[in-house]
């Protein structure tokens, strides 16, 4: 990013612009004046000021900010014309954002929506990467901050059914009243998974007749295992709540088959291929639905 020791922006040198801004730990950016004015509100009103001090600004004098080096370069490069595509980095994405906010620079907040209506429907394999799917916690504290009620029924969307790893690890401080919220829904979400195992606990086992009767008696080993996989899948679902954690389990192709009577267990999902299709249908809509903002 820069050279610590010269203090002088490697991103932002002194031949980049014609007004200097100092960050909290001593790094010095060059950026254009009249760019600073176009973009932000602040920025605009500090130099149309009669008072304004002209010096402000210079090498012998730079602005000097609140915000760290890291933090004023990723709001710099947001208003650069001369970055084509200015990204986000989500170790940073708060301060910068509030960094907007403070310098009156709405473009920001115009680029973090746009990102999250980006991400929104990213196929699985490219979710890992994006901060909605990655950290649902902190969009949400964002949409909180920053008024953003769209991003913040997307943020819930996710909070609902993502693993309970991304909520315990994340460090932002969220109001006692919103994090009830987001564990109530979450409760919910799991009783409506709760209510396929029950129907699934309900379903027949496959029979083994006996040596000493004709009749055909339910296969105890089989009700074992299905009783045990209901246990684990229970759990897992309590962890995340989530059709993708539904159907994986539920789709066990590598089940072993069982030594008394020859059936595939805990197959359900081949099992009961019509009942599966329709839960599909339900559980997807659901998950696509947003939920209601703002937080009561």
């Amino acid at each position: 990013m820069a050279d610590m020791k010269k203090k002088i922006s490697d991103r932002f040198p002194v031949d980049y612009g014609d007004f200097v801004l100092k960050s909290s730990d001593g790094m010095l950016f060059h950026f254009s004046r009249a760019i600073l004015a176009y973009m932000s509100d602040f920025f605009r009103g500090m130099f149309e000021l009669p008072s304004s001090d002209k010096t402000q600004g210079t090498a012998q004098e730079p602005l000097l900010v609140t915000e760290t080096a890291v933090v004023l370069e990723g709001l710099l490069e947001q208003i650069d014309p001369k970055t084509l595509k200015p990204v986000f980095d989500n170790d940073t994405i708060i301060d910068i954002l509030e960094a907007a906010r403070k310098y009156q620079v709405s473009i920001v907040f115009d680029r973090f929506r746009q990102k999250i209506s980006s991400e929104r429907d990213l196929r699985n394999s490219s979710r890992q990467s994006g901060l909605l799917y990655s950290r649902p916690l902190v969009v949400l504290y964002i949409a909180l901050q920053h008024e953003m009620p769209e991003v913040g029924r997307w943020a819930l969307r996710e909070l609902m059914r993502c693993s309970a790893k991304l909520i315990e690890e994340e460090d932002v401080e969220i109001a006692v009243k919103s994090f009830k919220y987001i564990q109530r829904v979450r409760r919910e979400r799991i009783q409506y998974f709760q209510r396929y195992i029950d129907i699934l606990a309900k379903v027949s086992i496959p029979h083994q007749a006996t040596n000493t009767s004709r009749s055909p008696v339910p296969c105890t080993e089989c009700a074992t295992a299905r009783a045990e996989f209901l246990i684990q899948l229970d759990r897992a679902l309590e962890r995340e709540p989530s059709l993708k954690t539904f159907f994986r389990l539920c789709d066990a192709k590598n089940a072993t088959p069982c030594t008394m009577c020859g059936g595939k267990r805990p197959h359900f999902k081949s099992e009961f291929p019509t009942m599966f299709s329709t839960w599909f249908i339900e559980i997807e809509y659901l998950e696509h639905s947003k939920p209601a903002w703002p937080i009561p």
